[in-house]
């Protein structure tokens, strides 16, 4: 399958090949990105066989906002090298029973035994829009809008995954329950954005990050209650949920702006689990 990512600007595209396995791990927002009107043109439906290939020349979808290359790109990498770290049978050889990790029990139903020869990739995507409180009471426009690029490049800077959940030392918060639920289940706490970029002519920065879902942890983490924590992402298996954030901040440093330049930001998260190895 043949996807061609075609800016509006008439620069050069770029081409992703995917097979049909590939196509369907993709989290449910990056399929909704890339075909808002659905996957199969309209009125090869009743054509499509299981098992077929299909091409799908993406200057002929309607699309609903431009998604990133270097994005996709990024997640086709990391997606692709956890396929190859799947054992293709079930005879691996074994540490020793002292070393032996203990695996997250399996959800209950339709997905019991799910990640057995499988793997699971936390997808976690950030949309975050900034609102530039002028500097100064008379500002041209001109100059505003180079303040909110500015202000733009300032917030790229801040790649933490976690830095800006952090302001509340409150325990049972929503953002800590969050964090506890992503580390446990395969983020670190000083982990960074492994795509970010400003959308262009807007102030919106898009942020992506992918983790393998743990299945290695041990007997002396038990107490933590990182298993329970871990096994929760797998209910957002092809179910994303969304977050919204908002806050404000004072950037210091900012290129063309004296003192401190005040920042409302919203952030939206979305969660997903991606499961590979999926027949």
């Amino acid at each position: 399958m043949d996807l061609r990512y075609r800016p509006k600007l008439g620069t050069c595209g770029q081409r992703f090949t995917l097979s049909r396995d590939e196509l369907l791990t993709l989290p449910e927002f990056v399929l909704l990105s890339l075909f808002p009107n659905g996957l199969l043109p309209d009125g090869h439906l009743n054509q499509y066989h299981e098992g077929d290939a299909f091409q799908v020349d993406v200057r002929q979808v309607s699309f609903t906002r431009d998604y990133d290359p270097a994005s996709l790109q990024y997640m086709l990498e990391f997606f692709r090298n956890v396929a190859q770290t799947i054992p293709s049978g079930s005879n691996s050889p074994s540490a020793s029973p002292e070393a032996d990790p203990i695996p997250i029990e399996p959800m209950a139903g339709s997905a019991r035994e799910m990640l057995q020869d499988r793997a699971g990739i936390i997808v976690l995507r950030e949309d975050l829009d900034f609102y530039v409180i002028p500097p100064v009471a008379e500002i041209e426009q001109s100059e505003m809008i180079e303040v909110k690029r500015a202000a733009g490049k300032a917030l790229l800077k801040q790649d933490g995954i976690f830095s800006g959940l952090r302001r509340s030392e409150e325990t049972g918060t929503t953002e800590q329950h969050l964090i506890e639920m992503l580390t446990a289940g395969g983020f670190n706490h000083e982990d960074h954005w492994g795509h970010r970029a400003n959308e262009p002519n807007k102030a919106v920065i898009c942020s992506l990050a992918l983790a393998r879902l743990r299945t290695d942890i041990r007997g002396a983490e038990m107490g933590s209650n990182a298993v329970g924590m871990a096994q929760k992402l797998l209910l957002f298996w092809r179910k994303p949920a969304r977050r919204c954030w908002w806050e404000g901040v004072e950037l210091e440093n900012v290129e063309g702006v004296q003192g401190k330049l005040k920042v409302w930001i919203r952030r939206v998260w979305t969660l997903e689990m991606s499961v590979i190895g999926l027949r």
